[in-house]
């Protein structure tokens, strides 16, 4: 089984290329907490056209 969170805004958006040491750790911290739950995460944004975050991770099945 899949579970997949998505957020999306139509804000000013931003550069995700930009060094994220001048900008905090959000996008860091989303990304190591992730990784901890073998979540994969997408960000998707542009100036001027708002910002996409997807998280999806997949549900080990229990043995029957």
């Amino acid at each position: 089984m899949q579970c997949i969170l998505r957020i999306k805004d139509d804000g000013q958006g931003f550069a995700i290329d930009r060094d994220s040491s001048h900008n905090g750790f959000g996008l860091l911290g989303m990304a190591e907490r992730a990784e901890i739950i073998g979540a994969q995460i997408q960000i998707h944004s542009a100036l001027g056209q708002g910002t996409e975050v997807a998280v999806s991770v997949n549900q080990q099945e229990k043995p029957s």
